[in-house]
């Protein structure tokens, strides 16, 4: 009976553990895939979920055995985002100094 109670254990066990959610670089949540290629027959991975359309971004990473990730994705992915953000907000300044600018110019030379 043992065997038994150990048994059921770890199938509850299997059953709540906690899943793990990766965005891509689109802040989506990724599906996890399945592979049919010759050379990953039934690889599981996690992918962007616009791949087939216009705006993917192309994030792709293999789900090892245990559905555990092979590398921490989440502090990369959440990076580039910060950086994207950063890039946005810098084009935002760098368009309004340029306003800026221009007013004084019109200022100084009394357009």
């Amino acid at each position: 009976m043992p065997t038994s109670s150990a048994k059921s254990s770890s199938n509850v066990n299997s059953r709540f553990k906690k899943k793990i959610e990766v965005k891509c670089w689109c802040e989506d949540l990724c599906p996890v895939f399945v592979s049919r290629t010759p050379e990953n027959p039934g690889k599981k991975f996690w992918g962007c979920p616009n791949y087939k359309g216009e705006g993917g971004c192309g994030f792709f990473r293999w789900v090892d055995d245990e559905g555990v990730q092979k590398q921490d994705m989440m502090p990369e992915s959440n990076r580039i985002i910060e950086q994207r953000q950063m890039m946005t907000l810098m084009q935002m300044v760098v368009v309004l100094l340029g306003a800026i600018l221009f007013m004084l110019v019109l200022v100084v030379y009394k357009i």
